[in-house]
């Protein structure tokens, strides 16, 4: 069933036990026959009726969400003074005609079908305002997922040609140096290039492909860098079998390689290490970098790739995530957790 089928049945029910307390009413207190207190009910129900609907779909609509508030009390008021003159107006003669019992005259009955003409309508337009609520926090919700989604999909567009120009500078120089390598090069590229246009379409993806598209950006960044980096790459036994969301990790290690420093007298170092106890999954990466040399260089580290990550993980993994970025003595250090559900 439909929720505007559901919505129609509940104001149907609504209005045929309305109708029944109140033909009851009127026969066990009045004597009124059957048939007189079927039409006098039915009176009672339309005027009733015209006055709530009136209130709670024309009146709030026209004038209260318009924020005219002046305007919806005078009507609303004229409203339900309407409804009570045609209920007194026509049920009270009726009523006198079949019963002596009734000793109401109009003036006496008008201000109690006010009062009811007001509580029946104050139902209407509370639940009316609920309703309204209701659906503008889920079109606000499905706002909010659309715009995050808009956005997500706009940081990723940023993201893959970043990566790719990396790539391919790499395997430009490597043509340069030593074709053969530069050939093999090529075959890893293509896998992260496969990976990036067909494999980062949805919003996540296992852990193990991600781990295979990070070996395949190190193994170019070894071949490019030479024996200039050591790299200490280890991905312990528990990283598999769960989701995350694709190229979260790679841009931390796109930019250790290239802020990392170029000493000659010791070594330059990336250890990067990930791994996973229930139910967070951690990654690690620390870089030499030489601070005499790149203290401003440092102060903006990261540029358009870290901050995309940033904000994509805001949005996707927002309180369940940590993400600590400092610099020990030469040591630049990032810690990210995640929050595995």
């Amino acid at each position: 069933m439909s929720l505007f089928s559901r919505y129609k049945l509940d104001h149907f029910l609504f209005w045929i036990i309305y109708f029944i307390f109140w033909t009851g009413f009127s026969i066990y207190n009045y004597g009124t026959p059957l048939l007189w207190a079927l039409s006098i009910t039915t009176i009672w129900l339309i005027g009733q009726a015209a006055t709530a609907y009136i209130s709670a779909y024309f009146l709030m609509p026209v004038f209260l969400y318009a924020k005219r508030y002046i305007l919806f009390i005078l009507f609303f008021l004229a409203t339900i003074a309407a409804g009570a003159i045609f209920i007194a107006a026509c049920a009270v003669p009726m009523i006198r005609y079949v019963t002596s019992a009734f000793t109401y005259t109009f003036s006496t009955l008008f201000p109690y079908v006010l009062m009811a003409n007001v509580y029946i309508s104050f139902i209407f337009i509370a639940i009316r305002a609920i309703k309204h609520k209701i659906l503008e926090e889920r079109k606000n919700k499905l706002f909010e997922k659309e715009r995050t989604e808009n956005e997500l999909r706009f940081l990723k567009s940023q993201l893959n040609p970043h990566f790719l120009f990396n790539a391919i500078n790499s395997i430009y120089i490597l043509i340069k140096t030593d074709p053969e390598v530069a050939g093999s090069t090529l075959a890893k590229f293509a896998d992260m290039l496969r990976y990036q246009l067909y494999e980062c379409n949805t919003d996540k993806i296992s852990i193990e492909k991600e781990v295979a598209y990070l070996n395949n950006y190190i193994e170019v960044e070894k071949l490019r860098k030479g024996n200039t980096v050591i790299t200490h790459y280890t991905v312990e036994e528990q990283v598999q079998h769960f989701p995350i969301a694709p190229l979260l990790i790679i841009p931390f290690v796109e930019n250790a390689y290239k802020h990392i420093s170029a000493f000659t007298d010791k070594p330059n170092k990336i250890n990067i290490n990930l791994k996973y106890e229930d139910p967070f999954f951690e990654f690690r990466i620390e870089n030499t970098i030489d601070k005499n040399a790149t203290t401003n260089n440092y102060q903006t580290y990261g540029g358009i790739g870290l901050e995309n990550v940033k904000r994509r993980l805001e949005l996707i993994y927002s309180d369940r995530h940590t993400l600590q970025m400092n610099i020990t003595d030469n040591i630049y250090m990032v810690l990210l957790r995640i929050s595995i559900q």
